[in-house]
């Protein structure tokens, strides 16, 4: 839970590690304060693209979204923990208490949705207009699994959630999952990536990638040709989950379905069982890049984004994995 840079007496991994900036994060659950927490060993960051190592020491599935505050937030709400403490007061909260009648069944999404624009126009409406900003991050990382995701930080104040449910519908960031990072000072000096393969999503064209990926290491440039916002109040993200059976479209139908927030007993602890979810990019503006860096193992695997019926998108593409490079 840092951030590291190689220094120039590191010799023996320079050529491998030199200009890395990492943080560690790791996602834990403290079941007797019934808190799902992020532990982040420095809030401090420096400029630059940034890997993110997030630990999922927990018994449930997480992930970590990378929000922007405008200004206009910061001067409403301070910065630091007592950021997180007005935005869980103006936008946390709002929202769950908006949900909460509709995932009970007595209002439709249409009477949610006007509730909880109406709510949060009154309590931070500087979330709206100009907006607050998704940049990523780490995606859906399976219990007990790490996943890496780098993306380019820009000098700002930032807050980071998990809206994963328990059992009760509530949301992990009403009970704990929502902190802050600030990025101030000079540039670091890690340098973009260097990809062994690409993925592109797009409103239009849906998940494109290449197929023939083999087993081993991979750093995935994930591209976001564009972004749209969806039924489901939400853009597109992008998602690596490894599954028992390719051809199981129950299974499949069971993970779509589960990714979607709006349905009762949706994104609540984990994914289906045959489907394990390693990482990917949470949602960013149209334009952006991150970078996913994963180990392939032989089997089957899918590519999804996290939108309502993502088959009909073009969305949820599933490949085989079958070997290394030196077996091909």
């Amino acid at each position: 839970m840092f951030i590291s840079a190689c220094s120039s007496s590191d010799t023996e991994n320079e050529n491998e590690n030199d200009n890395e900036n990492v943080v560690e994060v790791t996602a834990t659950h403290n079941a007797e304060e019934n808190q799902h927490l992020f532990e982040m060993g420095t809030h401090e960051l420096t400029p630059g693209w940034t890997t993110f190592e997030f630990s999922n020491a927990s018994p449930y599935d997480h992930f970590f979204l990378i929000w922007k505050v405008p200004q206009e937030g910061i001067e409403a709400g301070g910065e630091g923990e007592a950021l997180v403490d007005h935005w869980h007061k103006t936008i946390t909260e709002p929202f769950q208490n908006a949900f909460d009648p509709y995932i009970e069944g007595e209002i439709e999404f249409e009477e949610f949705t006007k509730n909880l624009i109406g709510a949060v126009s009154e309590s931070a409406p500087w979330f709206l207009d100009p907006g607050a900003q998704t940049l990523g991050g780490p995606g859906f990382t399976a219990a007990g699994r790490t996943s890496e995701t780098t993306v380019n930080l820009g000098p700002g104040h930032y807050i980071v959630e998990c809206y994963v449910k328990n059992e009760e519908e509530v949301f992990h960031s009403s009970i704990g999952m929502l902190t802050y990072f600030d990025v101030a000072g000079e540039d670091s000096t890690a340098t973009e990536p260097e990809p062994s393969s690409q993925v592109a999503i797009s409103s239009t064209e849906g998940i494109q990638f290449d197929d023939s990926v083999s087993a081993g290491d991979h750093t995935f440039e994930i591209i976001f040709e564009d972004q749209a916002t969806y039924s489901h109040l939400q853009g597109h993200n992008v998602q690596l989950v490894r599954l028992a059976d390719k051809e199981d479209q129950e299974l499949l139908n069971e993970l779509a379905v589960w990714l979607d927030w709006r349905q009762p007993g949706s994104l609540v602890n984990r994914a289906p069982e045959g489907a394990t979810l390693m990482g990917g990019s949470m949602e960013m503006a149209g334009g952006s890049t991150a970078y996913f860096h994963t180990e392939l193992e032989p089997g089957d695997y899918a590519w999804i984004a996290e939108v309502p019926n993502p088959s009909d998108k073009n969305m949820l593409q599933t490949f085989t994995v079958s070997g290394s490079g030196d077996d091909m």
